[in-house]
C-alpha cells in the first residue's frame, strides 16, 4: 500500500470514528426541557442566506466577514476542483489538465485569496482576542495556511526541478534524440524557469527548434508557467546557480498531501468540526437572532458543537468586567460554553466546575451573546437551562444562594459589622452620598428597566426597584439592598444610567452591590 492510499484510509477512518463519537454523545439530554413558548418556524431561505452570505458574521465586523469570505471562496474551489479533480473536474470539463489555463492561474489566485483571508482572521484575533485565545484557535488556521503554502512550494519545485522535465520527456517524447532534447531543455529553461545543471545554448535557431518541439509535444498539456504567477515567483526567487535536487518535489508532495490528510483526520475533533456544525446550526436556526430556538436535546447538542470560538460573544458580554475582577475565564461565554460541554459529558470536576458554576450564575441573561453569535447558537437557552441543571445538583452559585432568602432576611444577617469583615472600605459608590444624592425618585430608571418590564409583580420578583435601592442607600440601609433580587437580576444594560436625568450611576451601583454581596457570601463559607 502506497503513501497516498494508506494516508487517505487512516484519515477517513479517523474522520468516521470522530464523527460517530460526536454524534453519539448526547450531553444536551442532561439539560431540563424548555418551557413551551411561542416559536416561529425557521426559514430555510434565511438560513441559507446566513450560510452563503455570512450575514451574521458581517454584523459582527467587516474584517472578520472579509477574512471568512476570502478563505471560503479561495479554499473550497481548490478543494473541490483541484484536490478532487479526478472525481469532479475531469468528468465535468473535457480536456482538463491542471497545468493548462484557466486552471493554472486560477489555482494561484484562489490560493492567494485563501491566504489573505487567513491573514485577516489572524490579524483580527491577534488584535482583539489574543488574551482569550487558546492553542486550538490557532491550530486550524495554521494547518490550512500550511496546506496552502506547501501547495505553492510544491508547484514552484516542480517548475524549477529538472527531474520533472525529464520525466515528462520520457513519457511523451521518448524518441527524442540528443539534439532535440537539448533544444527542448533550452526552451524550457528560458520560458518556464527550469534549472538545469549544465550550460545550455542560447542560439536563436536552437531556441526556435525548442519552441517548435514544445508546441508539437508539450503545449497540449502545459501552459506557460508564468501564468502561475505566485508559484513562478517562488521558483525564480531561487539564486541562479541553485539546482533543486530530485528529491525536493517528492518531499513537498508528501508534506502537502500529508497535511491535507491530517486536516481530514482532525475534522471531527475539537474546534476543527465547526465548519460543518456551525453551518448545520445556521441552517436549523433559519435566520433567527433571538432566543426561542426549539430547545430539544438534538438542537442543544448541535448548538454545543457549533462554537467557532470567534470571541464575539465574549467581546459583547455585559458582565465582561467581572472577569477582570474575579479572574474566572468561565464568566465569558466563549470559555463557559467549552466547560459546559465538558460538564455535560461528566468530565468536569473540582475547581473548573466551581468556575463554571460561578460563571453561569454571574450571567445576567441579557441576550447579547445570542444576538451577536455568528454561528447562530442560542446561548440564552443554554445558560438558562444549565443554571437550572446546576441548581438541581446543589450548585446554585452565589446569586442562587441569595435568591433563596428575602431581602429582609439577608438584611438581618448582613449588618454593617459583617460588611466590614469582608474588606469593605466604605469608599465605594454605594457609600458616597454624592453618588446617589441627586436621585429625585422620578422612577425613570424603573420605567426603562427591562427586568422590571418583564415582571408581572416587581415587589414579589425583585423586592426593590432601582429607584427604591437608591432611596435605601440614601437612608443608610446598604445591608438591606444586598439581598434584593433586583441586584441579582440586573442585566447591566445601562439603560437606567443612560436615561437618568440626574446622572446617577445606577447600573454601576447595582453592579458594585452584587460584587460586595458575593464577597460577603464567600466570607460566610457558603457554596
Amino acid at each position: 500500500m502506497d503513501f497516498f492510499s494508506a494516508g487517505l484510509g487512516l484519515a477517513c477512518l479517523s474522520f468516521v470514528l470522530g464523527l460517530a463519537w460526536r454524534v453519539h454523545g448526547r450531553p444536551g439530554s442532561r439539560l431540563p426541557a424548555a418551557p413551551e413558548q411561542d416559536r416561529r418556524k425557521s426559514g430555510l431561505a434565511a438560513g441559507l442566506a446566513d450560510i452563503i452570505l455570512l450575514r451574521r458574521t458581517l454584523r459582527s465586523g467587516k474584517v472578520r466577514w472579509a477574512g471568512h469570505m476570502l478563505l471560503i471562496l479561495g479554499f473550497l474551489p481548490l478543494l473541490v476542483l483541484h484536490a478532487m479533480d479526478g472525481i469532479v473536474t475531469r468528468p465535468l470539463f473535457s480536456g482538463y489538465e491542471p497545468t493548462l489555463e484557466p486552471w493554472q492561474s486560477a489555482r494561484n489566485i484562489l490560493g492567494l485569496a485563501a491566504l489573505a483571508g487567513l491573514g485577516l482572521l489572524a490579524w483580527h484575533r491577534g488584535r482583539r482576542l489574543l488574551p482569550l485565545s487558546r492553542f486550538q484557535d490557532w491550530a486550524l488556521p495554521g494547518l490550512l495556511a500550511s496546506i496552502l503554502l506547501t501547495g505553492f512550494l510544491l508547484e514552484a519545485a516542480k517548475m524549477a526541478s529538472p527531474a520533472d522535465f525529464e520525466r515528462m520527456v520520457a513519457d511523451y517524447f521518448p524518441e527524442a534524440d540528443s539534439e532535440e532534447f537539448i533544444a527542448l531543455q533550452a526552451h524550457w529553461a528560458r520560458e518556464n524557469g527550469v534549472r538545469f545543471e549544465r550550460f545550455l545554448p542560447t542560439a536563436p535557431e536552437i531556441l526556435e527548434q525548442g519552441r517548435e518541439l514544445h508546441e508539437d509535444r508539450c503545449a497540449g498539456c502545459h501552459a506557460p508557467t508564468a501564468t502561475a504567477f505566485a508559484s513562478r515567483a517562488l521558483a525564480d526567487a531561487l539564486p541562479a546557480r541553485i539546482v533543486l535536487p530530485r528529491t525536493m518535489p517528492p518531499i513537498f508532495w508528501h508534506l502537502h498531501v500529508g497535511l491535507s490528510f491530517l486536516a481530514l483526520a482532525l475534522l471531527p475533533w475539537g474546534k476543527f468540526l465547526h465548519p460543518l456544525s456551525s453551518t448545520a446550526n445556521l441552517l436549523a436556526r433559519g435566520g433567527r437572532r433571538d432566543s426561542g430556538f426549539p430547545a430539544t436535546a438534538l438542537g442543544r447538542n448541535l448548538a454545543l458543537e457549533a462554537c467557532t470560538r470567534c470571541g464575539q460573544c465574549s467581546l459583547h458580554c455585559s458582565v465582561a468586567p467581572s472577569r477582570r475582577v474575579l479572574g474566572n475565564a468561565d464568566i465569558l461565554p466563549m470559555d463557559k460554553l467549552a466547560d459546559l460541554r465538558s460538564w455535560l459529558d461528566r468530565s468536569l470536576d473540582g475547581a473548573p466546575l466551581a468556575d463554571l458554576v460561578e460563571g453561569s450564575h454571574v450571567c445576567t441573561e441579557c441576550l447579547r451573546c445570542t444576538q451577536v453569535c455568528p454561528a447562530g447558537i442560542d446561548l440564552q437557552d443554554l445558560w438558562m437551562a444549565s443554571k437550572a441543571a446546576l441548581s438541581e445538583e446543589g450548585r446554585a452559585g452565589v446569586d442562587g444562594e441569595f435568591r433563596k432568602r428575602t431581602a429582609g432576611e439577608w438584611a438581618r444577617d448582613l449588618g454593617p459589622r459583617r460588611l466590614g469583615g469582608v474588606g469593605s472600605s466604605g469608599t465605594g459608590l454605594a457609600d458616597r452620598a454624592e453618588s446617589f444624592w441627586g436621585c429625585v425618585q422620578c422612577t425613570t430608571c424603573t420605567g426603562v428597566c427591562p427586568v422590571v418590564a418583564v415582571s408581572t409583580d416587581p415587589q414579589r420578583d425583585l423586592d426593590l426597584t432601582p429607584q427604591q435601592i437608591m432611596n435605601f442607600l440614601r437612608m443608610g440601609l446598604k445591608a438591606q439592598t444586598l439581598g434584593a433580587r433586583m441586584v441579582w437580576s440586573c442585566t447591566t444594560c445601562y439603560k437606567c444610567q443612560e436615561h437618568c436625568p440626574q446622572g446617577v450611576p445606577v447600573a454601576d451601583i447595582l453592579y458594585e452591590l452584587r460584587q460586595l454581596g458575593a464577597r460577603t457570601l464567600r466570607h460566610k463559607g457558603k457554596p
